[in-house]
């Protein structure tokens, strides 16, 4: 129930042998590297150039993304893939792969394509420009002469149609309607180069609107084209184009054979580039290079082993941590609790003062999550699924961590599921201990009781922590205090024996008189009077596990429901049996995920807000080893 013991790493080695040194401790991956203060010990700042990288690593990047477009993995095969393994010769064997001309290609083809996807998308906004126009039946040519006659076209609102056929009987203008909407016209109206400017002022008056053919569209008319020829004109050109894309994808798809050595090489060079920017937290001097992080004091063997290949070459101090620095913080858990460490995680890490909370509230989590669920079968299958999936696709890390949290979570649903709950919303009348529909006070009072332990427990740890850092008095006799009033107090309610009310009082006694630690004792008096106040909050914080009833509850009505619709479905003559199927699947798979989700978020928030403030403080800084990070691969 602590934090790994960490120690400060220090190494001094020969100027020549830097990027030697952080390559192996790269590979070994035990060590996080710290800035070092170069101004106290008088060193230089050399560090290595990695702008050639950045771009390179961009390159690779964008062309991977370019050619998944083209993957034909199955989801499952997604899913379940595993990642290639690869040795160091492998990798130094990559750095030799003529990676340049394949980007230069893969670019090629990209910008080709885009050019043409640009040009398909400018011809279906000139096509959807021309298609009102469609019915007009002038040759575009006439557009383009400059007599004396002007052609113009323009949209007008229907309410202005009446008054401008007025003003055109008595003007020396011709129009003609091409197409009408449901409020506005277009028209094309022929009058007298001469009268322009009187016939633009009169025009503005009937609200209308010039419809420009760009110089490009009249391009493209030639001898009498008409607006729908060039509409096909534009409609071939998509074609030709779209025929131009296919002929490059099945270019792209050739290229996709390259995909896993660059994707290989974006790894191995990442790492590379991780390699060079570690040298700027180093100081070095023309001869001596100085490093210096932290290491687990389980991993300083291996660290004293690893830099032995260095010979005289390098020197290793190791010291524990001083009081001002800042230590990262590693979780160290049995492997049965080590799953849990995630709820911990997603608090945050624990001071370096303070307890890790994973060992205890992994049992109340566990139990927490059953009842929120309580369906077996619903456990079955994730316990199921959480199996197959860490047996084929073989996870690592954190995701390998979270497998098994769902595990053990399935666990405690079947086991708890079969105790107060069912099997897809059929109970086992004869292994059934507690039914929630019939007996809910019973569950209710189950999950106070459990709040009830889990408030208290986190109270005696807050008591544990504070002797720890010798706080005597304040621990034992306020914390002491609330751990002696709070079952005193229920068992007085429960049972009315003087004894209880006696070892309540004597226990409220220690949180009037040692709460507030004031020279005054008055001030004192009634500043540990208000501390009792606090009560209150202990009651909140045990009427939040209520929730457990809530989502326990909701689970089996809604598992009950499905079965009784299936039921109903199995009525319908001839494909009844199939609708029942699909309803019982749909439903039960529903309920699956909402029940998990709620009873992993709401289980996850008592931990959080009625048992961690009780005790724990976070703060921590993870850990951050230097090591090899892989995407693609795995290294060996």
């Amino acid at each position: 129930m602590g934090l790994a013991k960490v120690k400060k790493v220090q190494i001094l080695a020969h100027a020549s042998s830097k990027m030697r040194l952080l390559s192996t401790l790269q590979e070994a991956g035990i060590v996080e590297l710290s800035d070092v203060d170069r101004q106290e010990f008088g060193l230089g700042f050399s560090p290595e150039e990695i702008s050639h990288l950045d771009n390179l690593l961009h390159r690779l990047q964008h062309g991977l993304d370019f050619l998944s477009r083209w993957e034909e993995k199955a989801f499952m095969e997604k899913l379940l893939a595993q990642k290639p393994v690869l040795s160091r010769k492998a990798r130094e064997e990559l750095l030799h792969f003529p990676y340049k001309p394949v980007l230069d290609k893969i670019e090629k083809i990209e910008a080709q394509r885009n050019d043409f996807l640009s040009r398909i998308e400018f011809l279906e906004k000139e096509i959807e420009f021309l298609l009102p126009l469609g019915a007009l039946d002038l040759p575009l040519s006439l557009f383009k002469s400059s007599n004396q006659l002007e052609i113009v076209i323009g949209t007008m609102p229907l309410s202005q149609r009446d008054a401008f056929e007025e003003m055109a009987k008595d003007s020396g203008i011709w129009y003609e309607m091409i197409c009408e909407g449901r409020r506005n016209c277009i028209l094309i109206l022929f009058f007298l180069k001469k009268d322009k400017e009187f016939f633009d002022e009169r025009l503005k008056e009937f609200e209308f609107n010039l419809i420009y053919l760009a110089e490009p569209i009249l391009a493209k008319a030639s001898g009498d084209d008409l607006v729908r020829d060039v509409i096909e004109k534009d409609h071939r050109e998509i074609e030709k184009k779209k025929k131009d894309i296919a002929n490059l994808d099945e270019e792209a798809k050739t290229m996709k054979t390259y995909r896993d050595k660059l994707a290989q090489l974006y790894d191995v060079l990442h790492n590379e580039q991780g390699r060079l920017s570690s040298s700027r937290l180093l100081g070095q001097t023309e001869k001596v290079v100085y490093l210096e992080g932290w290491v687990k004091s389980s991993d300083v063997k291996t660290l004293r082993s690893v830099l032995e290949l260095y010979g005289e070459e390098s020197e290793l101090f190791i010291r524990p941590p001083l009081e001002d620095e800042d230590p990262p913080a590693i979780l160290e858990n049995p492997k049965p609790v080590r799953p849990f460490e995630i709820i911990t995680q997603l608090y945050g890490l624990p001071h370096r003062d303070s307890l890790d909370p994973t060992i205890p509230l992994a049992p109340f989590f566990f139990v927490f999550v059953g009842l929120c669920v309580s369906e077996a079968g619903y456990g079955l299958v994730v316990t199921l699924l959480s199996l197959l999936y860490m047996k084929f696709a073989r996870p690592k890390g954190s995701v390998l961590l979270f497998m098994k949290l769902l595990f053990l979570l399935g666990i405690s649903n079947i086991i708890l599921g079969t105790l107060v709950g069912g099997w897809f919303g059929f109970p086992i009348r004869q292994l059934l201990l507690l039914d929630p529909l019939k007996n809910p006070l019973k569950f209710l009072a189950l999950s106070l009781i459990l709040g009830f332990i889990q408030v208290w427990f986190g109270t005696l740890l807050n008591l544990i922590s504070g002797v720890k850092k010798k706080n005597y008095l304040q621990s034992i006799c306020v914390q002491g205090g609330w751990l002696l009033l709070l079952p005193s107090l229920v068992a007085y309610f429960l049972t009315k024996q003087k004894l209880g009310g006696i070892l309540a009082l004597v226990g409220a006694a220690g949180v009037v008189f040692f709460a507030a630690p004031k020279r005054n004792p008055i001030a004192r008096f009634f500043g540990g009077l208000y501390s009792l106040y606090d009560i209150s909050r202990y009651l909140g914080d045990i009427l939040s596990y209520s929730r457990l009833l809530a989502l326990g509850l909701s689970t089996g009505v809604i598992a009950m429901v499905v079965n009784t619709l299936s039921k109903t479905a199995l009525g319908i003559p001839w494909v009844g049996w199939l609708f029942a199927a699909l309803i019982f699947v749909a439903g039960h798979l529903f309920n699956l995920a909402i029940s998990f989700l709620g009873g992993f978020v709401h289980s996850m928030r008592l931990q959080f807000v009625e048992f961690f403030t009780k005790f724990f403080q976070a703060g921590g800084r993870p850990f951050k080893p230097f090591k090899l990070e892989s995407k693609f691969v795995e290294f060996h």
